[in-house]
């Protein structure tokens, strides 16, 4: 009998719990944790219940430090795991997964503790799923003295406790649901708020730690292409410069690191993710057009390198890769891969032909110093100090040098909603270099392949595993929006049906009774909002797809549900404008106006409009003569296409007077008649 029992413990604990039977790449991560965690499910809610138990619900993600650290010092840890298995049903969330579900508690937790939140979030519940307790990362000694004492606490006065804190949640949320109309004047009003949160020193917005804001940036030259205003461009190049010339940009193999620790953009947090170098490619790409900086078409191909190199799959993109890596003795470190001891990259450079005084200056050049800076002095990871086109060679042998050391874990699930990111990232790079754009089609036919199942979108997946999770409203959003840019890049009308397909499906499954919802989810209903989170708004997002479908002739109603959606939030965005990018793009796309030209074998003359500046300029291959339309009217009807360019230029005010141009820029931000 005891021998049959030591082999059931061992075989227990050789199975795990539940997660080994996840797809999730974070979940797999704690399967072996002696916590019996549990999945998202009704099945927990109802032990939790049944049993009379408190819910220990945990959300992190696979690429996240602290969740690893907490994991190693606390979720491996018998202790832990015994007062958790003995009192709590304990369940793990994937963020990347049930992203709904993290933006929720996100919101609540920045209610309850008034600052923003942050992985792992840890929440206790009660049983009827009312929270008594939200945090972040604590250390082993503080989760135990806390766990300890919710179980030694009174029942009564835990539900007394969810009771206040259902108060406070409940109060902010009716503050916020306030409805009103769109104003006149945010682009200035975002300027000028832009200004006043702006590191003039440094650059960027906010102190350490400091975090890129690409559609913050993208806003600013948006504010430039449409107003001219110099103080926008100006703002958003230097912060592009400095982010380029920084730590926060891996100067040796290329691609953004997630934020910077510190307010000088030099020490990153190590982690790269696909929708952060989607949304940054997109910007430095949109600069490039701009300014023909050098400097940007250098990041741009370099990014997009070095996530072909590491990240691909079969044409579609892993999802990020870890902040730690293992060192020589086998343990986790944090931006081990990437940092460099000087001596050993000075003897480097030199055993391969370099001389020592040309060695020396380039471990300057890219920051790499005696006494280093970063974890204790031992390490140094490069930045530019001035940024120069030199030292090539010397930077190519600093990646082989890297190369010796085991790379860091990278989360290969398929995320269809980063994926779509990146994808329409490449193809806004085609401005750097044209075959961008042939890889980027080719990568969303593969996603589409692969996530677009009998008219269905999937959220991720775990190759070869087929998808089963279905899509999210971000996911729908950000494949629409590629699928536009496919068509305006190709003309090829299937990008077209497509989208105007997923553009009508999302409206079906996430719009319900006035209200926007992030998921289909029928039992977790969680509202979506236009706040940025980690990536643009899927929402806004949204909205400027419902605007480009009625440009095309698509469910032109859908143009009064995105007026209602942003008058629903409007005394925020009124307010503080400059914390909307995304919605601020949607209102400016209406306000200003979005346009299309149409016309027969647009194709075949490969118009790249590259002499219009302003950004809300498509085309549509239809008609026999050539036509340029906005969202209400059509302008003209010409034998050629620079007719209706011409005509478009007119009307943005560059051959008519300012009295002209300011009533065309005063068109009323309201519901449309439907046609």
């Amino acid at each position: 009998m005891r021998i049959l029992l030591i082999l059931l413990i061992v075989l227990n604990f050789s199975f795990g719990n539940e997660l080994s039977k996840s797809t999730s790449p974070y979940l797999l991560q704690h399967a072996n944790n002696p916590v019996n965690w549990v999945e998202w499910s009704d099945k927990a809610f109802k032990k939790a219940k049944d049993e009379n138990r408190l819910i220990f619900l945990s959300i992190g993600y696979s690429t996240c430090h602290w969740c690893h650290v907490m994991a190693k010092e606390s979720f491996s840890q018998k202790d832990v795991a015994k007062i958790l298995n003995d009192n709590f049903v304990s369940i793990k969330v994937d963020r990347e997964r049930l992203s709904y579900i993290d933006d929720y508690y996100q919101k609540e937790y920045q209610i309850v503790n008034q600052r923003a939140g942050g992985w792992p979030l840890n929440i206790i519940l009660l049983p009827d799923k009312k929270p008594v307790f939200f945090g972040t990362y604590m250390p082993k000694d503080e989760l135990i003295a806390l766990l300890k004492k919710l179980v030694s606490t009174d029942r009564n006065k835990l539900e007394e406790i969810a009771k206040d804190i259902q108060k406070v949640i409940n109060a902010a949320k009716d503050s916020n649901k306030s409805q009103g109309k769109i104003t006149d004047g945010l682009l200035q009003k975002a300027l000028k708020g832009y200004e006043a949160i702006y590191d003039s020193k440094y650059k960027g917005f906010s102190k350490a730690p400091k975090f890129p804001q690409p559609n913050s940036i993208n806003e600013l030259l948006n504010i430039y292409l449409i107003n001219g205003d110099k103080t926008a461009l100006k703002m958003a190049t230097d912060i592009l410069d400095a982010m380029a010339k920084g730590g926060i940009y891996d100067q040796i193999d290329g691609g953004f690191f997630r934020y910077s620790v510190d307010e000088k953009w030099q020490i990153p947090h190590f982690e790269k993710m696909l929708y952060s170098n989607a949304e940054l490619i997109s910007v430095y790409s949109k600069a490039y057009k701009i300014t023909k900086s050098k400097l940007y078409a250098k990041v741009v191909k370099e990014s997009i390198r070095e996530f072909d190199k590491r990240f691909i799959h079969n044409g579609l993109y892993f999802s990020a890769s870890n902040a730690d890596s293992k060192d020589k003795n086998g343990e986790e470190k944090e931006g081990y891969y990437y940092v460099f001891n000087y001596q050993e990259a000075l003897d480097h450079l030199i055993k391969n032909g370099i001389t020592k005084p040309q060695a020396q200056k380039a471990l300057e050049f890219f920051g790499i110093e005696p006494m280093g800076n970063f974890d204790g002095g031992e390490y140094s990871n490069p930045h530019l100090k001035e940024y120069k086109q030199m030292f090539e060679r010397e930077r190519r042998l600093l990646s082989q040098l890297r190369r010796q050391r085991e790379y860091p874990f990278i989360d290969k699930k398929i995320n269809t909603a980063w994926n779509a990111l990146f994808i329409k990232a490449k193809m806004d790079a085609g401005v750097v270099d044209k075959y961008f754009e042939k890889e980027a089609i080719a990568s969303l036919c593969k996603l589409l392949a692969v996530m677009f199942k009998k008219g269905k979108l999937y959220h991720q997946t775990l190759m070869p595993n087929k998808p089963v999770q279905e899509g999210l409203l971000e996911d729908y959003a950000f494949v629409a929006d590629a699928l536009f840019k496919a068509y305006n890049l190709s003309l090829d009308s299937k990008y077209l049906n497509d989208f105007k397909q997923i553009v009508k499906q999302s409206v079906n499954l996430f719009y319900k009774n006035g209200k926007w919802y992030e998921s289909a989810d029928k039992e977790f209903k969680v509202e979506a909002n236009l706040e940025e989170g980690s990536y643009k708004s899927a929402l806004a997002t949204e909205l400027a797809n419902l605007l480009k479908a009625a440009l095309v002739g698509e469910e032109y109603k859908n143009v009064n549900i995105a007026v209602d959606t942003l008058d629903k939030e409007a005394a925020q965005i009124n307010s503080f404008p400059q914390y909307y990018p995304s919605a601020l793009n949607v209102i400016t796309m209406k306000k200003h106006g979005i346009f299309i030209i149409k016309g027969p074998k647009l194709g075949l003359l490969r118009e790249d409009f590259s002499d219009i500046k302003y950004p809300y300029v498509y085309k549509l291959e239809a008609a026999k003569n050539y036509q340029l339309c906005g969202l209400e009217s059509c302008y003209s009807s010409t034998m050629s296409i620079e007719g209706a360019k011409n005509k478009l230029k007119e009307l943005l005010g560059e051959k008519i007077k300012k009295s002209q141009l300011k009533r065309l820029n005063e068109v009323n931000f309201t519901k449309v008649k439907l046609k």
